[in-house]
């Protein structure tokens, strides 16, 4: 291989690790992006489950007690199903 090809090779080996790098930077911002929706729909859901079900200060194990007796309620799953039906075909873009 001559002196010319090898630059040519190195050219390319460069620019392939500058689009990884930026291959990796679009993922992270993906990845960010994900986790601060996720976080701000938990927190939404948190803010709506205190201000319905009328529980402010209440410990992560004694929530947990709460949802597992609400749960056991009998057919209480089956309007959690309705409700989650009724909310996708009533809102086609929950992206918010």
């Amino acid at each position: 291989m001559n002196e010319r090809d090898s630059q040519r090779l190195a050219k390319i080996d460069e620019k392939m690790e500058q689009m990884k790098a930026q291959r990796q930077d679009i993922l992270a911002r993906d990845r960010k992006r994900q986790r601060q929706e996720r976080t701000r729909r938990l927190i939404q859901i948190g803010a709506m489950t205190e201000k319905y079900f009328d529980i402010k200060d209440i410990q992560p194990n004694d929530y947990e007690i709460f949802l597992k007796v609400f749960l056991a309620i009998q057919n209480v799953d089956g309007y959690i199903a309705h409700a989650k039906m009724q909310a996708k075909t009533t809102t086609p873009n929950n992206t918010e």
